[in-house]
């Protein structure tokens, strides 16, 4: 059991942002709640209110943390110096991890229910699609072919998630997220190919 802290400046706030967001991407957000989190940080539930007005206040950071990239895919600043097929390699290994994936499900559940969190998924799918068509552009798609394949490629990745995660025997037998991608962008770029020779 965790020992019970009172003073909430034990905790720092970006503390109760990462236990949130791991309640969030395991369970939902119905079960992101003050209680839950202090039992969790083992730490008494009036010291949430030294980092957040209220829960609003909390998923409010949430979201800011998710756009920010401390829990989102944004390229590293290191990326630009690899080759392409590296970092479509990275692309892949980051879309791949399950927290990731789970975390994303439980967002874009979120937005469902949030005209708000839509528009704010929204903006993040363009940011992801939009560094995808850079990838894109570096394997050697043209600039129309890497604006069409960007796209697919995420309604790829969020159809494997969406199916993943209601169908327990696709998850356990089907083909992994890395797979389908990897047959994804080999695919694309054969008809990106042979577009190019029938030019």
């Amino acid at each position: 059991m965790p020992t019970r802290r009172d003073h909430g400046t034990q905790l720092e706030r970006s503390d109760w942002i990462h236990a949130a967001m791991g309640v969030l991407a395991r369970d939902g957000r119905e079960a992101v709640r003050v209680e839950n989190l202090a039992k969790k940080l083992g730490i008494s539930k009036g010291s949430f209110y030294w980092h957040f007005r209220d829960r609003d206040d909390l998923l409010e950071a949430m979201l800011d943390a998710w756009e920010s990239g401390e829990v989102d895919w944004n390229v590293d600043e290191r990326e630009v110096h690899r080759d392409p097929a590296g970092r479509w390699a990275s692309v892949v290994e980051l879309l791949s991890r399950e927290t990731q994936r789970n975390l994303d499900v439980a967002i874009f559940s979120w937005a469902r229910e949030d005209e708000k969190v839509g528009r704010r998924a929204s903006e993040i799918e363009k940011r992801r699609a939009a560094h995808l068509r850079e990838v894109f552009r570096e394997i050697g798609f043209t600039r129309a072919q890497a604006e069409e394949w960007s796209e697919t490629a995420m309604l790829v990745y969020v159809g494997w998630v969406d199916r993943a995660t209601r169908d327990a025997a696709f998850r356990e037998s089907g083909p992994s997220l890395a797979e389908v991608l990897s047959r994804f962008v080999l695919a694309a770029s054969c008809l990106a190919s042979q577009e190019a020779f029938q030019q």
